[in-house]
């Protein structure tokens, strides 16, 4: 897998871009595909990040392939790097993940039929938020240290699709603490392939750090 940030200042994201620039979530996701030409209808095959780091916006891309720096990002800014195999090696790390936490609602038609395609609704409790992420992380191979463990809420992120007059919002929260890995093999798809709904919004991703000690 290759890891990449990239850092890009306020004063580029604030510019009048082509194609709604860096307006909302579905815009940056359409400017992060950049970085993958040629593949106009390749399924997402990445993960990725955002962060307002109070300097600039800091952007991660997980990518079995290197990505293409876009024009929109200075060249000294992007930097990508081959993760190593022994880092998902370690039974212990501390983490960090921005997710969106939701419940999926049954939703049914005007005959009381149960539609196949319900609604999501956003956890928003404490407890909810730490019952989402036990129940997710039973499924991906790694147990979260409850003591340890933080939910700081962030702001909602809007979204428009313009040409199918589609809007939407996501609520964003993000957990960190220490974990302990129960199954390998679960483990490591999960780090590839995210947690959660929304991944292709910038949710999902695991940002580890190996515990050694």
């Amino acid at each position: 897998m290759i890891l990449t940030r990239a850092e890009i200042p306020y004063d580029i994201v604030a510019r009048k871009w082509k194609k709604n620039g860096f307006r909302d979530s579905y815009a940056w996701h359409k400017r992060i595909w950049e970085a993958f030409p040629g593949k106009p209808d390749a399924k997402r095959d990445f993960l990725s990040r955002l962060d307002d780091t109070g300097e600039c916006y800091r952007l991660l891309i997980l990518s079995p392939e290197p990505p293409t720096r876009p024009d929109w990002c200075p060249s000294p800014n992007w930097e990508s790097k081959t993760i190593s195999e022994d880092f998902l090696g370690h039974t212990h790390y501390r983490f960090s993940l921005l997710a969106n936490p939701t419940r999926k609602l049954m939703v049914t038609n005007d005959d009381g039929i149960r539609k196949k395609n319900g609604r999501r609704e956003p956890l928003r409790k404490r407890e909810d938020l730490i019952e989402w992420l036990k129940k997710k992380s039973v499924q991906h191979g790694f147990k979260v240290d409850l003591p340890t463990l933080k939910t700081l809420p962030r702001p909602r992120q809007n979204f428009s699709v313009i040409k199918k007059k589609i809007t939407g919002t996501h609520s964003a929260v993000e957990y960190s603490g220490t974990l302990a890995v129960t199954d390998p093999v679960s483990f490591k798809e999960a780090v590839a392939k995210g947690i959660g709904p929304a991944k292709a919004f910038g949710f999902g991703m695991l940002c580890l750090h190996p515990i050694t000690e």
